[in-house]
């Protein structure tokens, strides 16, 4: 349970807290500086799109009548047995004709449903994690906040939330990548619409141990951040990590492609921290965005506040 400004994050077990879908080990690999121009169209996406893991599961009927996933039932009885509103989780309409009503769960569906769901006091992070996994990737729908840098990835606000989350599109160039950095008090969900990126978890840094009485305090610091797990992620897969759970840094790795991912933040936050790899020394990095729904934000704007590596 995490309590965030006015929300309480509820789980249905840690094994689902730890669990990243649609993800798979690869190894290390170099990233180039991105030197291609800012665009406003479409960009040349890789063309393999696994299916989620939503749509690898056959979709059990509901004990009340309701065609819903596993995943659905499991938290409303989870629910049931804290006294918590059930009926506020339920199946969403998917575009495949065997799941569910045979509709298509749009992106505005998906914006629509966080709201109604986030103007609760208590929340159930995997209904959330859901229903980004519902969401097929459709650039028609996203294009217009996919707005690319030359010199860095970007941070495009879709949907400012009711105050208890925020919804953003980052857009990656080849060979693109964020700081190690983590979450402060706040869960990310984070889904592929285009291309791939690889997530590297590190856990959070520790002291050397040190003998003596005469070692600098700073010193005691420089030590080697411990690599946990490398990933990829595919388009339309969806991954979830907060400070329980370690610090992260995401890339794109390829030369060829670019890449673009939504990220859900409960609640929002205005600064985060970066970690130096070899040292694990901690810098404090505000955030800010490249565009909001959809309009560049000013150059005067922009060159005041550079993003933060908080994706």
């Amino acid at each position: 349970m995490k309590h965030m400004h006015g929300v309480v994050m509820e789980r249905v077990s840690q094994q689902q807290q730890q669990q990243c879908v649609k993800r798979r080990e690869v190894p290390t690999t170099t990233m180039d500086d991105d030197d291609d121009n800012e665009r406003q169209q479409p960009m040349p996406w890789p063309t393999k799109r696994p299916c989620s893991r939503a749509t690898q599961e056959q979709v059990p009927r509901d004990v009340d009548g309701d065609d819903c996933s596993s995943t659905v039932r499991a938290i409303r009885g989870y629910c049931r047995k804290r006294n918590m509103p059930s009926d506020v989780y339920r199946p969403v309409v998917q575009q495949d004709a065997n799941r569910c009503s045979g509709g298509k769960f749009r992106l505005t569906d998906l914006i629509g449903e966080l709201h109604r769901v986030f103007a609760e006091d208590r929340v159930n992070v995997e209904y959330v994690q859901y229903l980004m996994e519902s969401y097929r990737s459709d650039p028609a729908e996203w294009l217009k906040y996919a707005k690319f840098n030359k010199f860095r990835y970007t941070r495009n606000l879709v949907d400012a939330g009711n105050g208890k989350f925020n919804l953003m599109v980052l857009c990656w160039g080849e060979g693109d990548g964020s700081s190690i950095h983590n979450h402060p008090e706040s869960d990310c969900i984070m889904k592929m619409l285009a291309g791939q990126l690889t997530e590297v978890r590190f856990a959070w840094p520790e002291k050397s141990a040190v003998d003596g009485d005469d070692v600098d305090e700073d010193d005691q610091q420089l030590q080697p951040m411990c690599e946990i797990g490398r990933t990829l992620l595919e388009t339309d897969g969806v991954c979830h990590i907060n400070d329980a759970m370690g610090l992260h840094r995401v890339e794109n790795a390829s030369h060829t492609d670019k890449a673009v991912s939504l990220h859900l933040y409960c609640p929002p936050f205005e600064e985060c921290s970066t970690f130096n790899q070899q040292t694990g020394h901690e810098t404090m990095a505000k955030s800010a965005f490249w565009s909001i729904y959809g309009e560049k934000v000013s150059k005067k704007r922009a060159e005041e506040h550079v993003p933060a590596d908080d994706n």
